[in-house]
This record gives structure tokens, C-alpha cells and sequence, in this order.
């Protein structure tokens, strides 16, 4: 019986679990409807008054189309600063790793000879 209940309390909580991971993948989804990115022939097209000229909207887009080239700029900032902590990771390992091997040596091989 206690293997029986056992059982049945796994199954309830695989239930909730399995619940939980539908609300997560629904909502998910929710935001990547929400967020999707629009193609340029999917974008709604503004009507133009008939006395406008045909430079107007070629501004307007090169302003919408600016602040998606100034989004990137931040990520290559970070994305080098990234790249510069990897190096000084790598730099200091490669310190590290020399003088914890050039103190194995000298305990090992020299200081014997110093102790006699």
C-alpha cells in the first residue's frame, strides 16, 4: 500500500509539473507573437496626403530604421568587453598554471637539496 501511495503522489506532482511547463511554453509563445519582428513587406503602409512630396517618407523610414542600427551598437560593446575578459581569463590561467608548476618543482626537486 505505501508503494501504491507513493506512486500516486509521483503521478500528481508529474501532473503539476507538466502542467507548470504548459504554462510556461503558452506563455512564451504569447510573448514571441507579441514581439515577433515585422518583415518589411508586413509592415502596415501609411496613406500619403496628395500634396506631399516623395522625400517625406524616404525620411521617415530612414528614422525608423535608425534606431535598430543604434540597438546593435551597444551589443558590440559588450560583446568585445566580453571577448577582452576571456583573454585575461585565459592569460591568467596560463600564469597561474606556470608558477603553481614552477613551485611543485622547486618542493619537490629543491628544497631537498636545501634541507641538507
Amino acid at each position: 500500500m505505501k508503494l501504491l501511495e507513493e506512486l500516486h503522489a509521483q503521478r500528481k506532482l508529474i501532473r503539476q509539473h507538466l502542467a507548470w511547463l504548459d504554462q510556461k511554453i503558452a506563455r512564451l509563445e504569447q510573448d514571441q507573437q507579441k514581439y515577433r519582428p515585422v518583415a518589411k513587406d508586413d509592415a502596415p503602409q501609411a496613406e500619403q496626403p496628395a500634396g506631399t512630396d516623395s522625400q517625406k517618407p524616404a525620411a521617415s523610414s530612414q528614422t525608423q530604421q535608425q534606431p535598430k542600427e543604434t540597438a546593435v551598437e551597444p551589443l558590440t560593446k559588450y560583446k568585445s568587453l566580453v571577448g577582452d575578459e576571456i583573454q585575461r581569463a585565459k592569460i591568467g590561467c596560463l600564469v597561474l598554471f606556470v608558477l603553481s608548476t614552477a613551485l611543485f618543482l622547486f618542493l619537490l626537486f629543491g628544497l631537498p637539496y636545501l634541507i641538507n
